[in-house]
């Protein structure tokens, strides 16, 4: 009588025959979805007991102490966060997770056997996004479910165009991103430690990208500058949307817009809510990717060199589309 096979086991005999046809554990563990040392000691189970011995071996460890209604405690305590569950931090380590479950279950687990067991989980290592504490998620969320659509029409009725604004600082200490090196032999990168920077000054609509520097820090007077020369490029009634700076909100700006008797209009995004602004994501392409790891000789260096980055970005359609489809507002 023939025995019935598992999916695991079945899934051993595919790559077993696949490896008795000449394929390389490479390309056998892409094509059954298993990890390349595990297909190397199929490999060698299939060497020694042949295709019977991949049917009859065990999946190999040891099977799993905790019951289904643990697993399911433990994914509620990971998703709860590190802090619900005692730690002055929200991080989720190896180290963290292995004493939570020595805690709740009295089962001791290697850091590696919780590597594996997360994975399983459906868990990964991920970079945590920053948000403030300040935040008001339902404001966000109402901003953009009722404000923003009710924004977007203006266009079409009153004959504006839409712009973003945001500000922000550019130094000669290089932003760092990952690069590739010869093994253990670590990239250095060396740069003038001062505290000497450019500010930058830009806006964003559907299809242009707008911008200025200014050395030192942008002030009302920055502000209004950029204004006139939006007003006098686009030539078309305006829509200006930026945080709530205090600098937007003075009294020079106000006057300004005021003495245009309509020509602009301004809105606010909720407060620490800076992933809606296209101008965020124009800044991270800028400092993470154009200038990234870039070790200017001097400061006039750093400004000639982000001045011509931004005017390439100003070329790219596809790169300004990209940074409102980054910012959900699409």
């Amino acid at each position: 009588m023939a025995v019935k096979m598992d999916e695991a086991a079945k899934r051993r005999v595919r790559a077993g025959r696949l490896l008795m046809k000449g394929k390389k554990p490479a390309e056998v563990a892409r094509a059954v979805g298993a990890p390349r040392q595990t297909v190397y000691r199929w490999l060698g189970v299939l060497q020694e007991k042949g295709i019977d011995g991949l049917r009859e071996m065990s999946k190999g460890g040891r099977p799993s102490r905790m019951r289904a209604e643990q697993l399911e405690e433990l994914r509620q305590a990971l998703l709860a966060g590190p802090v619900a569950c005692g730690y002055g931090t929200d991080l989720w380590t190896l180290k963290r997770v292995r004493l939570l479950i020595e805690k709740r279950f009295r089962l001791r687990y290697s850091e590696v056997h919780v590597w594996r067991l997360l994975g399983a989980m459906g868990f990964s290592s991920q970079k945590p996004e920053k948000r403030a504490i300040e935040r008001d998620e339902q404001a966000v969320a109402h901003w953009k479910k009722r404000t923003w659509p009710r924004l977007k029409k203006k266009p079409r009725r009153e004959g504006r165009v839409i712009v973003f604004i945001d500000e922000s600082g550019l130094s000669e200490r290089p932003t760092r991103v990952r690069t590739w090196a010869s093994k253990g032999q670590t990239p250095v990168i060396q740069f003038h430690f001062n505290w000497k920077q450019w500010s930058m000054i830009a806006g964003v609509s559907f299809t242009n990208a707008y911008f200025r520097l200014h050395e030192g820090a942008i002030r009302s007077a920055q502000i209004v500058a950029f204004l006139k020369a939006l007003v006098k490029q686009i030539g078309r009634r305006l829509l200006i949307i930026w945080d709530g700076l205090k600098a937007h909100r003075s009294r020079l700006v106000r006057d300004y817009v005021d003495s245009l008797a309509g020509r602009i209009e301004l809105a606010f995004l909720p407060p620490y809510a800076p992933e809606l602004n296209p101008v965020e994501y124009l800044w991270a392409w800028l400092k993470r990717h154009a200038l990234a790891n870039y070790c200017p000789d001097s400061i006039a260096d750093l400004a000639i060199t982000a001045r011509g980055k931004l005017k390439s970005a100003q070329r790219r359609t596809s790169l300004i589309a990209a940074f409102w489809k980054q910012a959900e507002l699409f």
